[in-house]
């Protein structure tokens, strides 16, 4: 039995809601996005500004001093390196931003398998470092590969379904452009919903941690809040082309 018009349409707007949430979470996890993102939750794990108020003198003394060909942090829970060269030439916000940016570098390819053991501390998943340590282990490449391939096989079933529209829509181009606004309208009031309530909650919260992961979270929200809106605009463009050729026709002797 073939599906109704109106089957096909709504099963076209899960499909699309479904394809924003996988083309969100591969933008969030791409390399770039990933390691922004990893960098900021290593200053927040690792209270990195502590950290160098109390050590940045001591890395700047052995990287003078030292003999070695790469100089490792003490007391750092990861076991990144610097050339002493980057150390001496750098100031203390210059060596923060290399610092975070090395340590997303090696969560990115590792993990949080690279934390040194028992530093910091793990906590339990639902605790705010543990939720943290969670996510950070899905922004790593094997995450981004499996969110692509869903996304490109949502987009193709999307496809798929826009193709069977056609012979049960006279008005194809408006079927479809509407659908694609209702999915991104959906899509973009529950991610602006998301985005509000984590703003609210970060706010109320007490404990450094939990406030800067939820903040952390809020910012992630801009992704898929950017991505509801193109699609939104492209959807707009072809239901306003559906009328357009629409009143074309009804025009037309």
């Amino acid at each position: 039995m073939r599906p109704s018009g109106r089957q096909l349409r709504a099963l076209l707007v899960i499909d699309l809601v479904a394809l924003l949430f996988a083309l969100s979470f591969a933008a969030v996890t791409a390399q770039g996005p990933a390691e922004r993102a990893l960098g900021r939750s290593v200053a927040i794990l690792t209270e990195v500004d502590a950290y160098l108020d109390g050590h940045f003198a001591t890395i700047q003394q052995q990287a003078n001093q030292t003999q070695e060909e790469r100089l490792t942090l003490p007391d750092f829970p990861l076991a990144v390196s610097f050339l002493p060269a980057e150390v001496q030439h750098t100031n203390r916000d210059q060596f923060r931003a290399l610092l975070l940016e090395r340590s997303a570098q090696l969560l990115h390819d590792d993990g949080t398998a690279a934390f040194r053991q028992g530093r910091p501390s793990q906590g339990s998943t639902f605790s705010p470092d543990g939720a943290l340590r969670a996510g950070m282990d899905l922004m790593r490449p094997g995450t981004h590969g499996l969110v692509v391939g869903l996304a490109i096989f949502l987009g193709m079933a999307a496809a798929l379904l826009a193709l069977a529209i056609a012979p049960a829509a006279r008005d194809w181009l408006n079927t479809v452009g509407l659908s694609v606004l209702v999915a991104s309208g959906l899509f973009l009031a529950f991610a602006v919903a998301v985005r509000f309530a984590l703003r609210i909650v970060a706010t109320a919260v007490d404990g450094y941690l939990a406030h800067e992961f939820l903040t952390l979270a809020e910012q992630l929200t801009w992704a898929p809040i950017r991505d509801a809106l193109i699609v939104m605009v492209g959807g707009a463009a072809l239901t306003a082309a559906g009328f357009a050729l629409q009143t074309g026709d009804r025009q037309a002797p």
